[in-house]
């Protein structure tokens, strides 16, 4: 068990079944189906049939949890089956799935075939699967198993379906060439920059706004009640049962924490640590010519500035462990080397690297007293968990036998809260965050009629809530005089607005007769702003401006004027430089760019090609046994 991980609630109270690894990212095609038949129901355990092949129910709900696992892994155990859901994870899964099964029939049709010794080949010839001497490594191929959770005979299955799916495929992926003269004219409408000389006119500095009597601002609150409408309210009660709640009242063992320890050692081992340093070129001539300078005792940092252009802060790549290094030439390079020896030259994707190791932390192992307290949390909440089941067992049974969540709540001696007002964003009759709720709170609250209980739903992985709406406020147009410092404020906003707008038509028509800026600034008792040159998607703005002026700079030539607003500022702008994009001094970047115009063709091809299979082939969805499970 060396490498231990804490399950999820639902991993341990349903039990769900082995993770399978997605042959392909679950996002990679977006959601489809589109046109799809949405067949009546064929039977519990069917979700989706491609031709005459059948998804089973089983299958879809293996690789939502195999998601939501992974997921949690990145964006922490908050993330639920629920988040999941409403992120689009789980027709996500569901459209892969059918995605396979529409090569793999299309493959099949094709008399595609791929054998057990081509399987056998293409993964002993795998990089991924190579020590550093070339060779296949089993060790490495079971740890790709492991993190795939995946069985040998599995893996091996689900690599023979990716072969089948590449080889089905390939002959989009070779079709595709990006003309030169295509990929130079994206690259230089990309890379252009431009600054820009500004007139800021402030909407609060506009002393002079419409006029608010009553009359004017009766009229702008009829003609936008919408805006002045209370969202609707509800009142509940909640009752959460969480593992915060029992985590402190469970009882641990000091044999239990050795053991743990001693079975999660290598958990707790810091792997050996590297501070590195590189200089990276783009032709192989360059970087010969580095390493032979540095054999020859040549400074590293000047070397790096004066051929690659790089200062000392350029090279540092940090201090990193070997996982840590992304690419396996490199990382195994870097950890073969000595201090202050510079590696020769080494060649990836990127360019050409010459790497350097400055300094090396040893191997370390974490003591059990710098650890014990995790690890006792960690048993806690295992314990825990068993202990909420059982307790949301008995809370079940409280109120089938006709208590309310309160009286429930309070037999069991669970946590209870009342809450007199509460909007869809989770906020208060006054406007303030309800700190209680979490999202999935306020959704049940608002899924949930008034009179009734919601159904014990989780939250997270914490532990349980089960909430009661007591009472529905619908949306109600609020009075004319409880907001008529609103309604004067937003009317004052507007026009100020409208006067920016007029004083803008006006400038712009004096800048074009000849004024210069610099006139209209002294007027306007204003400073000329130049700004950092930025692309056209506003990348290296030092400051926020709207979109509206970024594009019409953009569009405009050298010598013309052009206005935009955002809610605040109104802006009059004139180009002050166009710095066009060298595409031939930037290699890397124009090798970049090609890269993604390939992937982006061959995404778009394949995405064409898929929809004219699965119609060919006949694609239904059951939404309802998908509904009905998740």
């Amino acid at each position: 068990m060396a490498d231990v991980k804490r399950k999820t609630l639902r991993e341990i109270l349903l039990g769900w079944g082995a993770k399978i690894l997605l042959a392909l990212l679950i996002l990679s095609f977006g959601v489809w189906g589109i046109g799809d038949y949405v067949a009546p129901t064929q039977g519990y355990n069917i979700v989706a049939t491609v031709g005459e092949k059948e998804i089973h129910l089983s299958t879809l709900q293996n690789e939502v949890q195999f998601q939501v696992s992974k997921l949690q892994r990145i964006l922490g155990t908050n993330f639920t089956l629920q988040k999941a859901k409403a992120m689009g994870v789980i027709d996500s899964v569901l459209q892969s799935l059918i995605q396979k099964e529409v090569f793999a029939e299309s493959a099949k049709k094709m008399g595609l075939v791929i054998s057990d010794e081509l399987v056998s080949r293409e993964i002993k010839n795998d990089q991924q699967f190579k020590s550093s001497n070339g060779e296949f490594d089993r060790i490495r191929f079971d740890e790709a198993m492991q993190r795939a959770g995946l069985n040998e005979q599995s893996y091996i299955q689900m690599y023979k379906s990716q072969l089948l799916q590449g080889q089905f495929l390939s002959i989009l992926e070779a079709a595709q060439f990006v003309p030169l003269p295509l990929l130079k004219s994206i690259y230089k409408y990309r890379n252009e920059k431009r600054s820009a000389r500004l007139i800021a006119i402030k909407h609060s500095k506009i002393i002079s706004a419409a006029d608010v009597n009553e009359t004017s601002l009766r009229k702008y609150y009829n003609k936008n009640q919408a805006r002045f409408t209370a969202p609707e309210f509800r009142s509940v009660t909640l009752v959460k049962l969480t593992i915060d709640d029992i985590i402190d009242e469970i009882n641990v063992t000091k044999t239990e924490i050795q053991n743990s320890y001693n079975e999660r050692i290598n958990e707790f081992q810091v792997h050996e640590k590297r501070q590195i340093e590189q200089i990276i070129v783009s032709s192989e001539s360059q970087s010969k010519l580095i390493s032979k300078k540095l054999k020859g005792g040549g400074s590293f940092y000047k070397l790096a500035k004066d051929i690659a252009g790089l200062d000392k802060s350029d090279t540092a790549l940090g201090i990193l462990s070997k996982k840590e290094i992304p690419i396996e030439g490199l990382s195994n390079a870097i950890f073969a080397l000595d201090t202050n020896i510079a590696s020769t030259p080494i060649k990836t994707e990127l360019g050409w690297h010459i790497l350097r190791v400055t300094k090396i932390f040893q191997k370390q192992k974490k003591a059990l007293s710098e650890v014990k307290s995790l690890i006792r949390r960690e048993i806690a909440t295992e314990k825990a968990i068993d202990n909420l089941y059982h307790l949301s067992t008995k809370f079940e049974d409280e109120l089938g036998g006709g208590a309310s969540i309160e009286e429930a709540a309070k037999k069991l001696d669970f946590k209870f809260y009342k809450i007199p007002s509460l909007d869809a964003n989770g906020m208060d009759i006054s406007g303030q965050k309800v700190k209680l709720l979490t999202h999935p709170v306020v959704q049940v609250a608002f899924n949930t009629q008034k009179g009734q209980d919601s159904a014990l739903t989780e939250l997270g992985d914490n532990g349980y809530f089960i909430l009661h709406v007591e009472n529905i406020t619908p949306p109600t147009l609020r009075s004319f005089d409880t907001v008529r410092a609103e309604v004067k404020k937003a009317l004052q906003k507007k026009e100020r607005a409208k006067i920016a707008e007029k004083k803008a038509k006006v400038i712009l028509k004096r800048l074009q007769k000849g004024v210069s800026m610099n006139e209209i600034a002294k007027e306007l008792d204003v400073r000329i702003k130049v700004t950092s040159s930025f692309l056209r998607t506003g990348v290296g703005l030092k400051e926020i401006l709207p979109g509206g002026l970024v594009n019409s700079l953009f569009k405009a030539s050298k010598n013309e004027f052009v206005s935009a607003a955002s809610d605040k500022i109104t802006y009059v702008a004139r180009i002050e430089s166009i710095t066009p994009a060298d595409v031939y001094t930037n290699k890397l970047a124009l090798d970049t760019l090609e890269k993604q115009l390939q992937e982006n063709f061959i995404g778009d091809s394949t995405h064409q090609y898929s929809d004219a299979l699965r119609s060919k082939l006949g694609v239904k969805i059951d939404r309802t046994v998908i509904a009905e499970a998740f």
